[in-house]
């Protein structure tokens, strides 16, 4: 029971994600659609209906800065310089942002058809934009850099170790322990010293005295004369 109702509201979770995906790629549509008519009407020299179609997408919450550029156009042909003049300052402050809407070289395609000196006060707020969007840019950067700069003693100062008591000095080992050889009895001063891995070789015993009355089995018998 309760895995039916848990599919039955993942699958009305799925429907209404579908249903305003529908929607927002159907609103998309139409204000392409209302575009395309704003900028044909515009290129037609209706510009009080050019006017109206853009006036509607921007209404409608897009933010191409091209419908901007065209309703501006638009409202210079229509005598309304300073309403002209906000239109493109918008429009160049979405398009610096680089956020939405087509790249600078596609808006750029999109004015090809329009010359002359209106394409010269849209050029000029399309430039005084990226000075100032290079600007903000900068001034980011330095604000950033500044940050980092005020914030390293504070890093230092909590990385800095803590002061360690000096360690006993170890005395040094004597010549012959350091040698890894063991220094020689006071008594054996004299002895030589014997090579380290080899044992000291054994002196060769000296042989033992014969009695005198010993008898050397290979001495030449006595002759008759004196064993008589």
């Amino acid at each position: 029971m309760r895995r039916g109702v848990i599919l039955s509201l993942v699958v009305i979770g799925s429907i209404g994600l579908d249903a305003r995906a529908a929607r927002a790629e159907t609103s998309a549509a139409a204000l392409a659609v209302a575009y395309g008519h704003g900028v044909h009407a515009f290129n037609e020299g209706d510009y009080q209906r050019s006017f109206d179609e853009l006036s509607r997408v921007i209404e409608a919450g897009d933010l191409d800065p091209r419908a901007y550029y065209f309703r501006g156009l638009a409202l210079l042909r229509l005598g309304r310089g300073d309403e002209a003049e906000a239109d493109f300052h918008t429009g160049a402050d979405l398009e610096t942002t680089g956020r939405v809407g087509p790249s600078s070289r596609a808006i750029s395609r999109a004015l090809e058809r329009v010359q002359g000196p209106d394409r010269l006060k849209l050029e000029r707020q399309r430039g005084l934009a990226r000075v100032a969007a290079l600007a903000r840019d900068r001034e980011t950067t330095r604000r950033r850099y500044s940050e980092i700069e005020e914030a390293q003693p504070d890093v230092l100062r909590r990385r800095r170790p803590e002061r360690v008591a000096p360690a006993e000095p170890v005395p040094a080992p004597e010549p012959r322990e350091a040698a890894g050889v063991d220094a020689p009895e006071p008594d054996d001063a004299d002895a030589p010293i014997p090579r380290k891995g080899r044992p000291a070789a054994e002196e060769p015993e000296e042989p033992a005295e014969a009695p005198a009355d010993a008898v050397n089995p290979f001495a030449d018998e006595p002759a008759a004369s004196d064993r008589l």
